[in-house]
């Protein structure tokens, strides 16, 4: 009886000891993979990262599933925290291209809407493509149809399931500059829809021109993720990097003013950036043909967005000197922009408020207005979004979390409207961006037959 416990106790201590020697040697093993990044650390990092998911993603594991294995859409389509009302009457949008998965859009054009043409950014689910552009003609048709991907390129890429559209600009010629939260490239097509070039790097949110020559980008062109955060001027014809300025330059240049350091933990020894310290999100360029409405600032001056800090900034390309800023206005805003009045408007998102708005402030005197509030358009987007000036006073708005690009002319009237729906009932996808263009914006449009 004896030696059987003693050999029942032998064995207990046996097993134990070979059950700490393989967690001893599993975690061993972790570490050197986490310290060393070895096989297999991408793996186990990639598969930890997909059940997660972004941080600002509500899809649930069974909806990334669908998502990854092309069975639905599930990351791209939004079911807003604020349902809006479309009316009943509202057609559908023809002429496009679709899967057989989704409903057509529905589109509302009034006879009272300036004539322009009207550009539209965002996740489409076309037959060959997930993510595109549209350009309206100035009667509401479908002119142009353009497959915009990630996957095309050359080095390893993101697929086009896992990346979001943001940030286009259209050229006078009809080409398009395209952008990627999430991508590893800036690419261009031209307007029958082949790729004129594409830049390697990580490219996000925002391009908007300069002249004819060059646009503006937030983004980092080695390439790399969350290694800083670069205002970049890239040329138009070759996609040839013309200048990157590092936002981690500008405060040093700036010892009078630091409203940028609000995101740091305090030691003795120094402070701690917190994670995703500014979340940049748009650079524009002051146009030549607003220049004189601005006595403070020079054509070329650049407007920056940095949501993280509710911060909008006046920057000098050359010197970095800071010569505006008004921080605390919005909250978490997008897509502040010059004017010919002189003004600065600004994309409020008023994230986890109820509405957002459209706020509109004089750089001088900084009375403020709400050209735009979110209510009477049942409007809002926790994030993402945009807005363009139009023609007599108006305004296009982009309500990314409600599928929806939204036109009210100077009186408060909704003289255009755009619901990207994926299903009747249910779901909008994606729409990041719309853009008004003048009748006279575009020189002559190639033949695209053939």
């Amino acid at each position: 009886m004896t030696d059987n416990n003693e050999r029942d106790l032998f064995k207990w201590i046996r097993n134990l000891a070979v059950l700490w020697l393989v967690f001893l040697g599993a975690f061993v093993f972790g570490a050197i993979t986490i310290a060393w990044k070895t096989w297999p650390f991408e793996p186990m990092r990639a598969a930890w990262q997909f059940a997660r998911g972004d941080a600002e993603e509500t899809t649930s594991l069974a909806e990334k599933l669908k998502n990854d294995f092309g069975i639905k859409p599930a990351r791209h389509i939004v079911d807003s925290h604020r349902r809006y009302t479309v009316p009943g009457d509202y057609p559908e949008l023809g002429g496009l291209m679709l899967k057989d998965r989704r409903v057509a859009p529905l589109m509302y054009l009034s006879d009272d809407a300036p004539r322009g043409y009207r550009l539209l950014y965002g996740t489409f689910d076309f037959s060959d493509a997930l993510h595109g552009a549209l350009l309206l003609d100035p009667d509401g048709k479908v002119l142009r149809q353009w497959s915009v991907s990630q996957e095309r390129a050359e080095w390893a890429p993101r697929e086009d399931a896992n990346v979001y559209p943001h940030g286009i600009e259209i050229m006078r010629d009809g080409s398009i500059i395209a952008a990627f939260d999430g991508g590893s490239s800036l690419v261009r097509y031209g307007y029958c829809g082949e790729e004129i070039w594409r830049r390697q790097g990580v490219f996000h949110h925002a391009v908007t021109r300069q002249g004819d020559d060059s646009v503006w980008a937030w983004g980092n062109p080695d390439g790399k993720f969350n290694k800083g955060e670069y205002m970049v001027r890239v040329a138009v014809n070759d996609g040839s990097v013309l200048q990157s300025i590092n936002l981690d330059h500008v405060w040093p240049e700036n010892p009078g003013i630091d409203p940028f350091a609000i995101r740091q933990n305090d030691k003795a020894a120094g402070s701690v950036w917190l994670f995703d310290r500014f979340h940049v999100n748009d650079v524009d360029p002051l146009p030549e043909r607003f220049a004189d409405a601005y006595a403070d600032f020079e054509a070329g001056d650049l407007l920056i967005s940095l949501r993280a800090i509710n911060l909008v900034a006046v920057v000098d390309p050359d010197s970095l000197e800071v010569k505006w800023w008004r921080q605390g206005l919005t909250r978490r805003q997008h897509d502040p922009d010059w004017n010919e009045r002189g003004t600065i408007t600004i994309f409020d998102n008023n994230m986890h408020r109820d509405y957002s708005r459209i706020q509109e402030i004089d750089p001088r005197s900084f009375e403020v207005s709400v050209p735009v509030p979110g209510e009477p358009y049942e409007f809002y987007t926790w994030h993402r979004g945009k807005h363009d000036a139009v023609p007599g006073g108006g305004f296009l708005v982009t309500s990314t979390e409600q599928g929806r690009a939204f036109e009210i002319n100077a009186g408060g009237e909704i003289v255009f409207d755009f619901i990207n729906r994926y299903q009747q009932g249910g779901g909008h996808l994606v729409v990041s961006e719309a853009r008004f263009l003048p009748t006279d914006y575009f020189e002559e449009f190639p033949s695209c037959e053939g």
